[in-house]
């Protein structure tokens, strides 16, 4: 009989183990006595030895033949199902366990978040950790399990004030780009960048998360690009600059265009050239900002001297820091005594590309560096007087950085001895053909082709596109047409165009909005009336709808512009 039974069991538990769904049984006095490794997972436990049903549940179970939702004891809701044959002695009850649907969304959140390859950590509204993904168990070499629980300043040996989660929880706020040097309770030191956000839940604060970088790796890297372009400029011997053919390439007989627009900007910029007065470039992307930087340097009193140039959009703070000022050993985790870009471009020129995109903070720092004429490497006491020309880019007008807080006021008035606005593509049209001319030649050379010119459907095509990616677009739609040509072809024609040109204009052809001017009248003020609409609508869609820019354009009050838009029921809504 006892062999029955230990058959008996055997087969029970073969039956357990291979149900999809987690399965646990129970004996009379709710002891667990089986269960699969489903329930084991969903129950967040490692073994059913010695456990007792009821101190799973924060309520007391004793159902039979039953479905409930019930709470863990750690707070976590789960559906079971109990099941006991009807008429039996009910000696043993089998619960089938299910996942809420809260349960079931915040596994695919950790999956996700542990998926990701930034340390991501959250904590609640007292600095409790909930929430410590994979990667951040690797950048601290802690154990999540051992974490979660934790008070945030217990775990990184922190205080309420120095911890920028529980900053961001008090000042409810957000600190972006943050550095923070700390140890860890397994003794492992940490510099890190991290982004810190509270969590809110109808205006309460509930938490706070933080994504972290480790700024050492990040800055050892920079370093051995660093050393990687000194060595190959160099051949051997420590250079400090860019080398000199690659980074002063354009002089102004490199622009080219024969409409008003662009000759009055050139003849602005070479007045610039002339002075020593800092330089402000704006204009949309794709317009040649850079340039014309380059231009300006290379027809002034320093074209001998250094031409350096950074993209301050591209490096987060901290690094853009060390990189423009320089750093002394020890300044930080793997720092080394090295220049800075101003040290780098002394008595020479400094392009700071996208400079609204620097962070307000740095600015200020920038601000200091061009009042004082010298900079403090980081890390460092005494300062260095340094001697050099600053051009600034901008991709929009000076104005709506400033409004967007993307630019400070001070700054500005610092960096714009002389403002120079490079007209987009669409304002300047007549440079259409000459610019066409110069791609072909261009790239007939690189793809090895004989191309003539375009047809004259593609130059009508090209003299109403938008163009929102300006001049670097243009090059791009010659680029992309003529790889797609046979070679025996020398004419490039509208299917040769990128996709999402020709996509344009045939949305544009398809809208309804343009007018046909054949037949549908003979009146003449219904006739000027479609004229009146046509045109301004071609005006708005050049001005990307902007209504102030279109009634300049159209030399009309904005208010007189509304009334017409109005008159001829012209919104952008219709013509999307």
């Amino acid at each position: 009989m006892k062999n029955n039974d230990g058959n008996l069991r055997e087969l029970v538990t073969a039956i357990v183990k291979n149900i999809r769904q987690g399965v646990i049984v129970v004996d009379e006095n709710n002891h667990i006595i089986e269960s699969n490794d489903k329930a084991l997972r969903t129950l967040d436990i490692d073994s059913i030895d010695n456990l007792n049903v009821n101190t799973l549940f924060k309520e007391y179970i004793n159902d039979y033949d039953t479905r409930k939702t019930v709470t863990l004891s750690d707070g976590r809701k789960l559906k079971i199902r109990i099941v006991c044959k009807k008429g039996a002695e009910k000696k043993y009850k089998i619960f089938y366990l299910e996942k809420t649907r809260e349960m079931v969304k915040k596994d695919i959140l950790e999956t996700i978040v542990n998926s990701i390859d930034e340390a991501i950590m959250a904590c609640d509204a007292e600095g409790y950790m909930t929430l410590y993904n994979d990667s951040t168990q690797k950048l601290d070499e802690l154990i999540r399990e051992k974490v979660i629980g934790q008070h945030v300043t217990k775990v990184y040996n922190l205080s309420e004030e120095t911890s920028i989660m529980m900053q961001a929880i008090k000042q409810k706020k957000s600190f972006i780009d943050a550095r923070q040097t700390y140890i860890t309770n397994a003794g492992k030191r940490l510099d890190i960048v991290c982004n810190t956000y509270p969590l809110f839940q109808e205006n309460e604060v509930i938490g706070a998360v933080s994504i972290m970088r480790d700024n050492s790796k990040i800055q050892e890297l920079l370093e051995e690009i660093v050393d990687l372009r000194e060595s190959i400029n160099s051949k051997g011997k420590k250079a400090t600059v860019k080398n000199p053919v690659e980074s002063k390439k354009y002089s102004f007989d490199n622009i080219i265009g024969v409409s008003e627009k662009i000759n009055n900007t050139l003849k602005y910029s070479k007045k610039a050239a002339g002075s020593d007065s800092p330089v402000l470039i704006y204009g949309e992307t794709g317009t040649g900002k850079e340039m014309f930087s380059q231009s300006i340097h290379n027809s002034s009193r320093r074209k001998d001297k250094p031409f350096v140039a950074i993209n301050c959009a591209a490096i987060p703070e901290n690094l853009l820091e060390g990189i423009l000022f320089g750093t002394v050993k020890g300044a930080f985790s793997g720092a080394i005594d090295r220049p800075g870009l101003f040290e780098q471009a002394n008595e020479g020129t400094l392009l700071l590309d996208e400079l609204n995109s620097m962070p307000m903070g740095l600015q200020s720092k920038l601000l200091r560096v061009l009042q004082e004429g010298s900079i403090r490497r980081v890390g460092a006491v005494e300062e260095k007087n340094v001697d050099v020309r600053i051009i600034s880019n901008i991709n929009v007008k000076p104005l709506k950085a400033i409004n967007e807080n993307k630019l400070r006021q001070d700054l500005f008035y610092r960096l714009s001895g002389v403002s120079i606005e490079i007209p987009p593509l669409r304002e300047r049209r007549e440079d259409i053909p000459i610019l066409s001319n110069l791609f072909i030649n261009k790239f007939n050379k690189n793809l090895d082709m004989s191309v003539k010119g375009l047809s004259a459907e593609v130059l009508d095509i090209f003299n109403i596109y938008p163009w929102p990616g300006n001049i670097r677009e243009l090059q791009h739609a010659f680029e992309t047409a003529m790889n797609i040509m046979d070679k025996n072809e020398s004419i490039i024609l509208r299917n040769h165009l990128p996709f999402h040109i020709i996509n344009e204009i045939n949305h544009e052809s398809n809208s309804g909005d343009e007018i046909e001017f054949c037949s549908t009248t003979n009146k003449l003020s219904e006739t000027l009336n479609l004229v009146e609409k046509q045109l301004i609508l071609n005006v708005l869609k050049e001005n990307n709808w902007n209504i102030s820019h279109a009634a300049k354009s159209l030399d009309i009050h904005r208010q007189g512009l509304q009334y017409r838009m109005k008159k001829h029921g012209i919104s952008q809504e219709r013509v999307k």
